[in-house]
């Protein structure tokens, strides 16, 4: 013996459904270890704690002896295989002890079985040991499970002449986990699992099945019932098992890979099966062909004592079932009351081309319209067959969220028959009156419309999550019934589906608490594909074509009158169009309130979207800007077009974006956005470019220098001055604006200097400090050009970075002899040229005293008198005034050109504030 690791089972099933108690478990205390694979041998000593027959090996049966005598606590026994191990036991088919455990009958067909578990235990057969028969001569089990907690994992291919495992009346806390069973050499096996009368929490999980032989409909299935008395079976809970039948085969003693039988059977169908908690879940069943699914009832009054089941999240495919008609249906409740809580929801239910005429039938019998029957019908989907869910004398059933494929039977378009129609081609059919009332559905009146955001008073159902791809809304206007058997008069849920044709492919949502006679409702319609189950391949449904937007199809209504504890479920409502598109249309244009031309830096242009967008992808990269120069540009290398943000517009929901661009220097900008570039809260993105009536804005630079150009003899040492200052009209700086100036190349060769290089406008300020200019004595070439650039600093984003003007010092050895002779004339009544001031004014004297509040006007005529070695024509010549009041900041004006010998005259005015003489004047 050896101590082994820990062996723990626990099965834990959606909430919800029925739960299935695994045994606690010990660290176990024996492992038992299977090195044989013969049939026959059995334990020397069962008890003794040791596996041992007389050949001194250790079979299965001898392993079942020892562990079933030991009688251990839940997990002190473990049966598992020697390594290396492998390969199929054949029974013995002669029923006698010396070759079977059980001699008995186990089920009404098993005349007794291989094997017998009695005791707790836990037996691993690590999917290596297979157990098939060779002949039929005697119908027996495999395994009998006759007693509680007790563990099986890991079976494959467990076969024999009748039943694989019967899980007795003593079977409580069974679990099969893992593994898979399929007839391939014959077709001697008949059930899967046979439970009897008092079995309970018994489960079956992760298990993969195929074939058996189809004897009889009572007789025969993969998970057959069978009682003898009327002791309820608890807590049978079979999940994530397999069943794919092929399609064709053959099914004879010599070949079981074409066999199939009923998916479950109940034996007899009638009142003696009491099943109380039956959970099939999370499973697959496919190819179910001449075979039942789940057919609780024996017809008319008669069928098996259910309450708590569930049947949730399983896809059962490409099934022609066995008969058609009311009794046959996939899914026959049984007849009369469900006990408890009963649900069958989320799962795929698609026929075959041909086959059961119903998906899920119930007769309740006698239950009134008003009585809750304890049973919901939730989320499925189903297609194929002619009728799918039909009730009758059912009381108050909920069936919501229920979606059907195009081969499912209903009325043909507009549908005013699905609401009022009893029996025939429905989706949904409360046949007579006592199933939900018959209660009479809300309908749509008005087309569903592709909308950019639902109005402030409609409903927005919320869509189921899942959804491939975005969503595009619609909406549209749905009215109370006004004739019908029931009219809902209190609070109504209304659920919200869209169709290609005449079903109910896609379920959009639901809006609760309807009151008002009239309402508008919106969806969210998916975008692109939606999956679909198909009966042998996946299909889909698409309200909106992914590629073009267009939408498409048509959208009906099933009411829900709000009552408690089961809601009054409808039949499905007439159907209306959906029209539109969910492609986002852009415009782009100036944002209201932008000042065009402007000095302020940020460019604010607004993006309006027909339809919301996802903010992720309209990004500064989306947008275009063409940025062309103008009269004012500088630099027109330095303009750097650039988007320095793009934010969604507070309440807009992703309909509108503001766009907020800048430049460096003076230009013409327009934006744009091309084709396919953002996309819509849909997914989709926009086919065509923004479209616009005004994109363009024009950036003025708001950064002048006083004196551009002006003339500087080396060594003179006043020098020349200039300043950097704003235009009229520009942003006042919240911050310093500080410059920094590089003298170039020239400039620096001939001793060019300034008194700061690091000039700064104050905040609040419109000019910076006067820069002087100077250059070291010494000879130069006349009029030689030396260039002072700059660039800019400033936590004001006005003005950060913006292009600076430069200042051209022109350099002279000597002064090229400007001859400027400034007077003042009194009493002008012209002042528009310099001729007209001194043709209509009275030149004042120097020494004259001048009164305050006095007009005067200057006028300064400039001569060029250079001559022998500097003589030259003269450019570019700017005037200025130490006053700086006088001119625009002292600068009086500028002379392009000024030949040797010629004189031009310049002026400016001002006012006499206080006293003063004509040569010291003020204003």
């Amino acid at each position: 013996m050896r101590v082994a690791a820990a062996v723990t089972a626990c099965l834990g099933l959606i909430a919800g459904a029925v739960v299935v108690a695994g045994p606690a478990m010990s660290a176990p205390s024996h492992e038992l270890v299977i090195t044989s694979i013969a049939f026959s041998g059995i334990d020397q000593t069962p008890g003794d704690g040791v596996c041992r027959t007389a050949a001194g090996t250790c079979t299965l049966r001898a392993a079942l002896e020892e562990s079933n005598a030991l009688k251990g606590a839940p997990g002190d026994v473990v049966i598992t295989v020697q390594p290396g191990l492998s390969g199929t036991i054949r029974p013995v088919m002669t029923r006698s002890a010396a070759n079977w455990m059980q001699t008995s009958a186990v089920s009404n067909w098993d005349d007794g079985a291989f094997y017998r578990i009695t005791a707790p235990v836990t037996v691993d057969l690590d999917n290596r040991l297979s157990i098939i028969p060779t002949s039929e001569s005697t119908e027996g089990a495999a395994f009998e499970i006759a007693g509680t907690d007790v563990v099986l994992k890991n079976f494959t291919n467990i076969l024999s002449s009748g039943t694989s495992i019967v899980m007795s009346e003593q079977a409580k806390r069974v679990s099969l986990t893992g593994g898979s069973t399929v007839t391939k050499e014959n077709y001697y096996p008949e059930r899967f699992v046979v439970y009897r009368q008092g079995a309970s929490d018994i489960s079956v999980s992760d298990y993969s099945l195929q074939g058996f032989f189809h004897e009889g409909q009572q007789t025969s299935g993969l998970f057959l019932f069978n009682a003898t008395t009327t002791t309820p079976m608890k807590n049978i809970t079979i999940s994530r098992v397999s069943v794919n039948y092929t399609s064709g085969g053959t099914c004879n003693g010599s070949d079981g890979s074409g066999c199939r039988t009923n998916l479950t059977t109940f034996s007899p169908r009638d009142s003696n099966v009491v099943l109380d908690g039956f959970s099939f879940q999370d499973s697959v069943v496919k190819n179910l062909n001449g075979a039942t699914g789940f057919k609780f009832s024996n017809g008319g009054n008669s069928g098996v004592r259910l309450s708590n089941l569930t049947i949730s999240g399983n896809k059962f495919l490409n099934s022609t079932g066995d008969g058609s008609g009311d009794e046959y249906a996939f899914i026959t409740l049984p007849p009369g009351t469900l006990s408890g809580e009963n649900r069958i929801s989320r799962n795929d239910i698609v026929r075959a081309a041909s086959g059961q005429s119903i998906a899920i039938r119930w007769d309740g019998l006698t239950r009134s319209g008003t009585v809750p029957s304890g049973l919901s019908i939730t989320d499925n989907f189903i297609d194929g067959y002619d009728s799918s869910i039909r009730l009758s004398r059912s009381g108050l059933t909920t069936v919501s969220g229920n979606t059907f494929g195009t081969r499912s039977g209903s009325q043909g378009r507009p549908a005013t028959s699905e609401e009022t129609g009893d029996g025939g081609a429905l989706l949904v059919d409360n046949n007579g009156t006592d199933s939900n009332l018959s209660v009479a559905t809300w309908f749509p009146t008005s087309n569903a419309a592709v909308v950019a955001a639902p109005s402030s008073t409609a409903l927005v159902a919320a869509p189921r999550a899942g959804f491939t791809g975005g969503t595009c809304a619609a909406e549209f206007a749905v009215q109370r019934p006004v004739t019908g058997q029931n009219i809902p008069t209190g609070p109504v849920s209304l659920d919200l589906y869209w169709t290609a044709d005449r079903t109910a492919e896609i379920y959009l949502g639901r809006v609760t608490g309807v009151t008002a006679a009239t309402a508008s409702v919106a969806v969210s319609l998916p975008v692109g594909p939606q999956a679909l189950a198909g009966a042998t391949a996946p299909t889909s449904a698409q309200a909106v074509n992914a590629t073009t937007g267009d939408v498409s199809g048509f959208v009906r209504v099933q009411t829900h009158g709000e009552t408690t504890p089961q809601l009054t479920s409808s039949q499905f409502s007439r159907t209306v169009a959906v029209t539109g598109n969910c492609r986002p249309s852009l415009v782009l244009e100036q944002a209201a309130g932008q000042n065009d031309p402007t000095m302020s830096r940020d460019l604010r242009y607004l993006l309006t979207s027909s339809l919301p967008l996802d903010p992720s992808t309209v990004t500064p990269d989306d947008v275009h800007l063409n940025a062309t120069a103008t009269a004012e540009t500088i630099d027109t290398a330095r303009i750097a077009p650039r988007v320095v943000s793009v934010t969604p517009v507070a309440g807009k929901n992703g309909l509108q974006f503001e766009v907020v661009a800048r430049v460096d220097d003076s230009a013409a900008v327009s934006a744009s956005i091309a084709p396919g570039r953002v996309t819509s809260t849909s997914g989709l993105t926009n086919t065509a470019a923004a479209i616009s009536a005004d994109a363009g804005i024009t950036f003025l630079n708001p950064l002048q220098v006083t004196a551009p150009r002006f003339t500087l003899v080396t060594g003179e040492k006043k020098g020349k001055t200039y300043a950097l200052m704003l235009r009229a009209g520009a942003p006042v700086p919240t911050a310093s604006v500080t410059f920094s100036s590089q003298i170039d190349a020239v400039g620096v060769e001939n001793g060019v200097h300034l008194s700061t290089d690091a000039p700064v406008i104050a905040p609040g300020g419109r000019s910076s400090e006067p820069v002087v200019v100077k250059a070291s004595a010494g000879d130069v070439r006349a009029n030689t050009k030396a260039t002072i650039a700059a660039t800019v600093a400033s936590s004001d984003t006005n003005y950060d970075g913006l292009a600076v003007p430069s200042v051209n010092p022109f350099l002279f050895a000597t002064d090229p002899t400007i001859d400027i002779e400034k007077r003042a004339f009194a009493a002008v009544t012209d002042a528009s040229t310099p001729a007209t001031i001194e043709q209509t004014g009275t030149p004042v004297l120097t020494g004259s005293r001048l009164v305050d509040g006095q007009a005067v006007c200057f006028v300064y005529t400039v001569t060029n008198r250079s001559a022998d070695d500097w003589v030259t024509n003269l450019h570019d010549i700017l005037v200025t005034d130490s006053d700086l009041r006088l001119g625009t900041d002292g600068l009086i004006g500028s002379i392009s050109q000024l030949p040797i010998g010629d004189s031009k005259k310049v002026a400016a005015c001002g006012t006499i504030f206080s006293n003063g003489t004509a040569d010291g004047w003020r204003r």
